[in-house]
């Protein structure tokens, strides 16, 4: 077309894009340093699944529409880019095509009538996104300027691209291709105009215009195209939909082998992270490149605001504004964060005088606003209860419970900053080592009469049966911890329990940010197993559960850890136990956070309650998946509610709604909330809330 015109377009374009990008990246450079690069396979098959293949928009049952209007619009926009080669390529070479792409190979005919078609159905998705946004108005999402000027320019995109070669068709074949314009026609493949219905079709539509006027179109559809499409490239690093840029990477880099990034082992004996405040996150410049990059990619859809039960029960915590909120605050302060990491290059173990100069100007660097206070409020930090919910239908894979848990330990170590309610259960962790803070010698007590060995007595057997603090001292939980141990010792299971030598995990401690106690909690039980040289654990909460199987690790504690209703599920299975089908009335079952988004066990529960009900489960509107938190999780089991609707309340309607008689549960901090919830409805007596293990105690033949 004019090569002056397309290089001019092409360096400006490029070199504010490469420098708007370069700025972005040295940021992220500049965070915290963090190892995402390793299982190069899994990473690819995960940015395939979920980025390339939009599994968690498209694969949602309750928003499949918006889903594939969603995927189309992204898979059109990607087949486009190649189209955008060609045409950069054709300002400066008539009939450019990239490499397999021409009218010599079949390759060529497939691409454009795919990318033909496609950018017919783009155009529908565009009227149907704006309509949604405009008409139907879902309540999650954020009705911006942006998202309608990046709908146009989409559709600019399409429609100038599908006029430029319709404009082409019509000088060809009625105008007698005045100025020998390029087109597919090869003998065995046919013209391209064949290939390319949609273009066809545009064509039609100007048809009546003279042949001066096709070719004015055709041209300025031509450069139209280039600009918007430069333009667009530019707009996107500055706003929300930088995530069509950083999207691929970040599911690329997303976490592998546990939903996210664990919780990390602060060295609490290095006197210089207490110096300079670095345990935790305190500051901004605290975060790692990663999370940075995730701040980078937030979309803005609202989804996560949607399956919150801090959100959606009142409480102040909108991830999206959390999100936003930090990514204010990190661009507020890049050059300062820029900056300190350079100096943090220059500090040298032999100059010690010189690093504590160098470490007075990284801290007049720091950001003069507090992090938890100016730029999130404590009430938004202690709000969430970690049940992973927002991160499950997340479709970039933010991971947003680690930032949080990395600062509720910079306000518990740091500041001494945290809900003093959770004072009484902390110094029962401390004094007695469980939150109840009942004497740690009546640990036992509920074992008295059913002939459990203790492990200081006998140690020589298959399994260490950890009952958990609730199971040992809450009155309603120890018969789900009575029920487990009749189905142990009926499927003649050698087994047996620490007794008053076991400890809370330390679980509620790190969830609360008090990293000092879990670890100390964690030492103890480690010493204690490993004295005994366990090697297998059955778990009746997934708390401990997760505590014990993910976390014990990072201080060389490693055992073999299975939940109960795992076990019970493989007990069946092996024909160990047989269970009666005579479990009456309508049932629905609860899935816990920590046993299933945070250890995938949906199935095994399910079976069991399949093989004992008669009619089934009747599954809730939440479940699964996205299954609603009970509301205990993230430490809230010791804080009370004082902000909008109970969590549990909330979840207990559902169940109410449901009509279901009775209600399955696997965890003791589930079976209270729940049972405290149908409390509050006067539900207690129609609705029964049992433990699976009670259930199957009383349905075993």
């Amino acid at each position: 077309m004019n090569p002056i015109v397309m290089s001019i377009l092409l360096i400006v374009g490029i070199a504010v894009f490469c420098h708007t990008m370069y700025y972005k990246i040295q940021l992220l450079m500049a965070l915290e340093p963090l190892d995402r690069f390793g299982r190069i396979t899994e990473r690819l098959k995960n940015m395939v699944i979920l980025a390339i293949g939009q599994k968690r928009l498209a694969g949602r049952k309750k928003e499949w529409a918006a889903g594939i209007m969603h995927a189309f619009i992204f898979w059109g926009f990607c087949i486009l880019i190649i189209r955008s080669l060609n045409i950069y390529g054709e300002g400066f070479i008539t009939g450019y095509h990239l490499p397999f792409l021409g009218d010599d190979f079949l390759l060529g005919y497939l691409y454009i009538a795919l990318k033909d078609i496609m950018e017919g159905i783009v155009l529908l998705m565009i009227i149907y996104a704006v309509f949604r946004r405009a008409v139907i108005k879902p309540e999650r999402m954020h009705h911006t300027l942006e998202a309608y000027v990046v709908l146009i320019m989409i559709g600019v995109l399409m429609i100038s691209d599908l006029l430029y070669d319709g404009a082409r068709y019509n000088l060809i074949t009625l105008y007698s291709n005045p100025d020998h314009l390029h087109f597919f026609n090869n003998p065995q493949y046919g013209s391209e105009f064949v290939w390319t219905p949609v273009s066809v079709g545009a064509a039609s539509l100007i048809s009546w215009i003279s042949a001066d006027s096709t070719q004015v179109l055709m041209e300025g559809m031509f450069w139209l195209h280039v600009i918007t499409q430069l333009t667009f490239l530019n707009l996107l690093p500055l706003g929300k939909h930088f995530h069509v840029i950083t999207a691929l990477p970040n599911v690329f880099l997303k976490s592998l082998g546990y939903p996210h990034e664990k919780t990390q082992l602060l060295d609490l004996e290095d006197e210089s992270v207490w110096e300079d405040e670095s345990l935790g996150i305190n500051h901004i410049h605290q975060l790692n490149w990663k999370q940075g990059l995730d701040l980078y990619t937030c979309t803005e859809c609202g989804r996560c605001k949607e399956v919150c039960p801090a959100y959606v029960t009142d409480k102040p915590l909108s991830l999206h504004e959390f999100n936003d909120d930090l990514k204010h605050e990190l661009f507020a302060n890049a050059d300062n964060i820029i900056k300190r990491s350079k100096l943090a290059a220059t500090l040298t173990e032999e100059d010690s005088e010189k690093n504590e100069e160098i470490k007075a100007q990284m801290a007049e660097l720091n950001s003069d606003k507090k992090l938890i206070g100016d730029v999130i409020s404590e009430d938004t930090l202690w709000a969430c209860t970690t049940c992973r919910a927002c991160e499950e239908v997340c479709p970039v894979t933010i991971e947003q419970v680690p930032r949080i848990m990395a600062m509720r330990q910079g306000q518990a170590l740091m500041e001494g900053a945290y809900p003093k309610e959770l004072d009484t259960a902390l110094k029962g962790l401390e004094r007695n080592g469980n939150p109840w803070g009942i004497g740690y010698d009546k640990r036992a007590d509920w074992a008295d009469g059913l002939d459990v060995k203790i492990m200081a007595e006998d140690s020589e057997v298959d399994y260490l049966l950890w009952i958990g603090c609730a199971g040992s001292f809450d009155d309603r939980t120890k018969k789900v911890s009575i029920s487990l141990v009749k189905i142990l010792q009926k499927a003649n299971i050698n087994f047996a329990i620490l007794g008053k030598e076991e400890k809370c995990t330390g679980d509620f401690a790190r969830r609360v940010g008090n990293e000092m106690m879990y670890q100390m909690m964690a030492q103890e039980n480690i010493e204690t197993l490993n004295n005994y040289k366990v090697k297998k654990i059955i778990a009746a909460c997934p708390h401990c559960l997760n505590t014990l199987k993910h976390e014990y690790p990072q201080m060389d504690g490693n055992y073999e850890v299975i939940h109960h209703t795992q076990f019970i599920h493989d007990l069946i299975n092996q024909g160990k136990i047989t269970l009666n089908k005579s479990l009456e009335g309508s049932l629905t079952y609860h899935d816990p956070c920590y046993l299933g988004r945070y250890n995938s066990t949906y199935d095994q529960p399910r079976s069991i309650l399949q093989s004992m009900s008669k009619k089934g489960i009747q599954e809730l509107d939440r479940h699964g998946k996205e299954s609603f938190c009970c509301g205990a999780g993230g430490g809230r089991m010791w804080l009370e509610e004082n902000i909008g609707k109970r969590i549990n309340v909330e979840r207990a309607e559902e169940i109410v709604d449901n009509k279901a008689d009775s209600v399955a549960v696997a965890c003791p901090f589930c079976l209270t909330m729940i049972e405290d919830g149908m409390k509050e409805l006067n539900k207690e007596e129609s609705i029964k809330t049992f433990d699976i293990a009670e259930l199957v105690a009383a349905n075993m033949e």
